[in-house]
Formats: structure tokens, sequence, C-alpha cells
């Protein structure tokens, strides 16, 4: 069955954006173009994914399903075969986003640094990928010629993070990168938009994360490294970073004319983060990791329990002058990191003969070492749900030793948030804070002989509730936040539905039917469905209103 791409939809990423930033400045009338939006259709917060991760976020937008179904759970996945890891790339996805349907269905897209997209795939219209990509090699458009245009065009292309590395002291710096760099996005991303036809649009800011992880400090009185001195002028730069971006809706949503569908969210939310737990070290202590006997292990324990550690040792390098950040020493390959990397704790000093359980990735994940599964799993496949749910007890009682307080009160075994052919790849337990002011931290396994520290690279870090504005053809007013809160993975359904396409019957998300009028064309209109990746056209006759209510029966 052929359907008709009959609209046009944009959608502008910021990347991270909260409304405890935004809801503010809207109301001091600082941000007059997402103002323009809230009175003429809907805003709401916004559902992440579990976990808030970018890449898993925004893969999640694109394609309506969770990570069980399109496999991306992280920065990084493991090597199959081995307990090390290698970086995640769009070739990982294994579903459809939504530039591929509308493709297949005879429609462009323009895709501007969405995150998790490198290496560019084919697409009918133009892409330029997005973190992480390695910019140094000039493959990251498509199609390929495309950068050398731009480069034609606008000189050096700079629309990707920052290559300043974050230290005190450096706000400014990093202020003005990002403001030249939203800047050119947006005149890129502009100059796509009027260089032929186009049905869909999206283009992602970074900034909004960069400054989250970076400034949070200074946002925050009560954080463990704010800065009073700084404060003001953080503050002041934070403002000037949303007031540039808020410009830039407001160039694109022109751009876009009064005909299209404009969509400004954020892949999830942002706020202060105080700790970094080091969960190996509470699995050591259980008795669920053991380390090898080996004297070069034992040696490297000793020296690990007497805070000759990753953590200890850079915060003394900093002291001395060795090295000018913990921040920019953690985000880069150093010598100093390289050696510390090679002489402490690490994955290649478990015992994997003997280990149950081993902490891995961003947040809280846990993975049981699976015989059958993993390269030299011991438990049995039948003993995995019995050392869950025992996992799950005890991380409902883990306390920070210093205050006491209980720290993980979000705790999910996969088959409770994963579904899909891809679920088995992902961890077995997920734990997160409500407040995420705790974080298990990622950088080196066993990077610190405690398990709780200041975290030792952001001030500020990742939350469930993003940001979703929406205006256009259609868009119902709906003053203040709606009842329901939509999730991320609702989006992709609701603009495929807008623009007139089916909808694939496995995607997790709705169509957001309550944020149209009853009346518009979007509700009127019989909605579409396909059976799933591969499965044919399937029609489903019906308003878009019964339609939904028979699929959530």
């Amino acid at each position: 069955m052929t359907f008709q791409i009959n609209s046009k939809v944009l959608v502008i990423g910021l990347d991270g954006a909260t409304f405890d930033i935004i809801g503010p400045m809207i109301a001091e009338g600082k941000l007059p173009n997402l103002e323009k939006m809230i009175m003429s259709g809907v805003h709401s917060k916004l559902y992440s994914t579990i976990l808030p991760l970018s890449p898993t976020a925004w893969t999640s937008f694109s394609s309506g399903k969770n990570a069980g179904k399109h496999g991306i759970y992280d920065f990084s996945k493991r090597i199959e075969g081995k307990y090390d890891y290698v970086p995640t790339l769009s070739l990982d996805n294994k579903t459809r986003c939504l530039w591929d349907i509308i493709g297949r269905l005879g429609g462009r897209s323009i895709v501007v640094n969405v995150p998790l997209t490198y290496p560019p795939k084919k697409i009918n219209g133009f892409m330029i990928s997005g973190f992480p990509t390695p910019t140094e090699k000039n493959d990251y458009t498509y199609p390929s010629e495309l950068l050398i245009a731009l480069k034609e065009k606008f000189g050096d292309i700079h629309i990707h993070k920052p290559k300043v590395l974050y230290r005190k002291g450096r706000e400014e710096e990093i202020t003005d990168e990002l403001i030249e760099i939203t800047r050119q996005q947006t005149e890129i991303t502009r100059y796509l938009m009027e260089q032929s036809e186009w049905n869909f649009a999206i283009s992602v800011y970074d900034a909004t994360d960069v400054i989250g992880h970076y400034f949070w400090a200074y946002l925050d009185k009560n954080h463990p490294k704010y800065d009073a001195k700084l404060s003001q002028s953080v503050r002041q730069m934070v403002e000037e970073i949303h007031v540039e971006l808020d410009h830039s809706i407001g160039r694109l949503n022109e751009a876009a004319g009064q005909d299209a569908l404009k969509i400004v969210l954020s892949d999830h939310g942002f706020g202060s983060v105080y700790y970094g737990v080091y969960v190996n070290n509470w699995l050591l202590e259980q008795d669920y990791m053991y380390f090898k006997d080996s004297i070069r292990t034992k040696a490297k324990y000793w020296a690990f329990k007497h805070g000759l550690n990753t953590y200890n040792l850079l915060q003394l390098a900093k002291k001395i002058g060795i090295v000018k950040s913990i921040e920019s020493a953690y985000a880069t390959k150093s010598f100093l990191l390289s050696l510390l990397k090679k002489t402490s704790l690490s994955f290649e000093d478990v015992d994997w003969n003997r280990t149950r359980v081993y902490s891995a990735g961003n947040f809280g994940q846990l993975y049981i070492n699976m015989k059958g599964r993993e390269p030299s799993g011991i438990v049995p496949p039948q003993d995995a749900e019995q050392l869950i749910k025992e996992l799950k007890s005890k991380l409902q009682e883990l306390r920070d030793p210093e205050t006491g307080r209980r720290m993980f009160d979000h705790i999910y075994s996969r088959e409770e948030v994963f579904s899909g052919g891809a679920a088995a790849d992902g961890p077995d337990i997920v734990f997160f804070d409500e407040e995420m002011v705790y974080a298990a931290h990622r950088m080196f396994e066993l990077g610190s002989n405690k398990l709780v520290t200041l975290h030792p690279v952001y001030s500020g870090n990742h939350k469930m509730d993003g940001i979703l504005f929406m205006a256009g053809p259609g868009v119902k007013f709906i003053p203040g936040l709606p009842r329901s809160q939509p999730r991320l993975v609702d989006l992709a359904p609701t603009i495929l539905h807008y623009m007139g396409s089916n909808v694939p019957e496995d995607m997790d998300g709705r169509i957001l039917q309550e944020f149209f009028e009853p009346s518009s064309e979007f509700s009127q209109r019989p909605v579409e469905y396909t059976l799933g990746e591969d499965g044919e056209a399937s029609k489903i006759r019906g308003s878009l209103q019964r339609i939904s209510l028979a699929r959530s029966l």
C-alpha cells in the first residue's frame, strides 16, 4: 500500500534541557519563541527512557521503541566473547528510525547532529551525524560530498560538542564556543532546509547538555562543589546560552513555515549529581565478585586498598599541578590516565571463574555472569531469577556509608523495563536514584577504594523529566501542563500519523491524540498500521480515538 507524506514536521532537540531553567526564563520573558509556542500549542514534561542516556534516549525517540528492540543501552557495548567494551555505533541500532520509514515512503529528511547516528547511513535527504562523531575523519555526512559543500559555504564546520575541556576558570570560554556552535548549526540547518523540498527535519543542539554537566554546581547552593564567587557569572552564562537557543528556535520555526508541525523537546532533563558510586566495590564486599590470585593482581589490590587508585591519584596530580582538572583528565586519553589504567585494578584482574555479578556502564547496571552468555559465565540460567531477586533486595537497602541515606530507590529487573529481540543484550538489573544525586560511576570499573566519592567528572547529570513543546496546524491549545505526561517513545508514532504515514505496530509509543483538536485532520484520519519491522501494511479502519482505545485495553 502506498502512503502519502502530506505534512511537514520540524523537530528541534535541546539535549538535556529542563524546565527548571527554561520555566523561570519564560516567565521572565527571556525566551519569546518558546513562549510563543506555549501560547499557541501545548507544553509538557517528557518522560525519558530507563536509563536516561543520550544514545538510548535519542534512538528510542527516533524508533518509538524501548532498548530491548533497538539494542542501544549505553555509549559502549561488550565485545562478544570478552569482558572488554567498544563504542556503540549507529550500526548497532537494530530498528528503523523515523527518517528511514519516511524515506521508504518517498519523503525527504534532514537530520543534523542527532546522537548515535555515526557513521551516517544512507537516507533520502541529508544527514550530519551527532555525538559521538570523530570529526577529524571527515566522514560524518550523507551524502559524503555534503561536507565539501558545507565547508565551501561556511568554512570550518564546528557544530559538535566543544573541544575545550572543562576546568574551573574556563566557563566563559566554553560559553562563547557553545554560542558559536549553536549559531553555525542553526545556519547550516536553515541552509539545508532551503536547498530542497523536505518532509521531516531534526536538529539537535548539545549546548544544554554541556552546561548541565559542567555548570550545575554553580546553580545549586547545596552542591558540594558550589562556588558562590562564580555563581552569579555562571548563571548569566547559562541564560545567555538559552537565549541563543531560543533565537535558533525562532529562526528554524520561521524557515519551516506556518504549515509545519513544530516540536521542541529534550531527550532527558538535568539536575545536580553529587556523588559517584563504585558498585563493584560493593559486589566485592558482598562476595559476588572476586579477584585473581596472581602476584600482580594481589600487588595492585594492596595498592588499591591503601589509596593508590585512579580517583585518589588524580586528586593528588591536581594538587601538585600535573593535571589542571580531574574532569579534563578523565575526558582525555592522557599519558597519565593510560598509566593509571594499566597500574590500577580493572576487569583484567577479575577472576571470572568465581565472579557471579559485575557492574558496567553509566548510572546503575548489573550483569549476571551467566553461563552460556558471558565468555566465562558461571551462573546457571535457572539460578539467575533468584539471584536477581536477592540483588534487588540488597540494593534497596544500600546506604551511603557517610550519611546513612538510602542511595537507590528505582530498581528494576531487565524484564520489567526491556522487551524485544535485543532484550537479552541489556543489563539484568538497572537502578537509579529518584533525585539522581547518586550515580553509579562508569569511569574505570574500580576507580576508587571507596563505595562513594564526590562525582569525579560532573556536577550535573541526567534526570528523567525532559521538555516538550508542540505547535502547528491541528495542535490544541492547552494552558498549563497536561494531565497525562507523554513519554519520549510517543513522539515517533505521533509524528508518523501526523504526516499521513503508517505506524509500525511494534512501536512502544502511543499516538498523542490529546494534544490535537478533535476536529483536526490528525484526529479524523484513520490510523494505518504495519505489522512491524518486516510486516506488510495492515489497515485498521476507524477513528483515531477508537483505535487508541482498543490498543489500550
